[in-house]
């Protein structure tokens, strides 16, 4: 059983192991997510029933930073209570099974990294674009490293940029890859250039239909995209990128060009690259299952 936390959507999916040893998600439900973590509970409890029976185990995935006992730093604003309170004793209880938790980035980039996108590869980047930008670096199946601060996950807070301005990251910061590359700034990008759009789809559209104005936010953001990319490539020693979240489907306009603008800042020998998620929604899923195999 997989539940994945996120900020505005709830996930829960039952996993179970086809004929070849991969995982597959077999069932699954998505309900909006409580801004508080009684209304999360009330809403997982019946989930955790409805899918849960028979599981092996339970996995969640959650954002904040997080220790085998839970989260002791949530995110503003996200599921408040959450900090200390014994999230694998409560759904271990609900179903006597094994229980763990890990950060969202980080089941979401081992999904990625075993059973999508960045299958095959040695050490991969996934970055998640979204109301933030998530990041987990994933070494053979496993995050770099343990710990609340494991995985590479601070990685939306490196410092590209020593401009200031209004444009700040979840922790009103300036100047960081989340600063600079979530998913609103591309239609903040657009608008500057002269663009009249309300939300991401809007700048696809006019942005697909030749306009001038969105095509040259598109490529505000995409350079932006591209240096934080290489950012985190250039710290990891990655040999490939995923990149996610809502924003970045097969035709998301700043995608044509986006390796090209990366290499240049590697280091000379440094070859990757960059491809989009090929998992969705199911990436954490996945990861928490991988994650249990892993531990078990």
């Amino acid at each position: 059983m997989a539940v994945d936390m996120g900020g505005t959507r709830i996930k829960a999916a039952r996993v179970e192991l086809d004929a070849f040893g991969a995982p597959r998600v077999v069932s699954g439900r998505t309900v909006d997510a409580p801004r508080d973590l009684d209304g999360a509970l009330a809403v997982l409890a019946p989930l955790l029933s409805e899918l849960g029976a028979g599981c092996q185990g339970v996995g969640l995935a959650v954002p904040g930073l997080v220790r085998a006992d839970g989260v002791i730093q949530a995110l503003p604003g996200k599921y408040d209570g959450i900090v200390g309170f014994d999230l694998p004793g409560w759904l271990g209880s609900q179903l006597d099974v094994p229980a763990w938790v890990v950060n969202d980035a980080v089941a979401y980039g081992v999904g990625e990294a075993t059973w999508g996108a960045g299958r095959g590869a040695s050490r991969v980047l996934v970055v998640t674009i979204g109301t933030g930008v998530g990041v987990a670096v994933i070494d053979a199946g496993r995050p770099i490293s343990s710990g609340p601060l494991g995985g590479g996950i601070s990685g939306g807070n490196v410092l590209i940029s020593d401009e200031g301005g209004d444009l700040v990251d979840t922790a009103g910061r300036t100047g960081t890859v989340e600063a600079r590359c979530r998913a609103d700034r591309i239609v903040d990008y657009a608008k500057a250039e002269g663009a009249a759009v309300s939300d991401v789809k809007s700048v696809y559209a006019l942005a697909a239909a030749g306009d001038p104005a969105a095509l040259r936010g598109v490529e505000v953001y995409r350079a932006w995209l591209a240096r934080g990319l290489a950012a985190l490539a250039v710290a990891h020693g990655v040999d490939r990128i995923v990149v996610g979240g809502g924003p970045a489907t097969p035709d998301a306009p700043w995608l044509p060009g986006l390796q090209e603008l990366v290499t240049p800042r590697l280091w000379p020998s440094h070859e990757l690259t960059v491809a989009v998620s090929a998992l969705g929604d199911a990436a954490a899923a996945l990861g928490l299952a991988h994650l249990a195999g892993l531990a078990s």
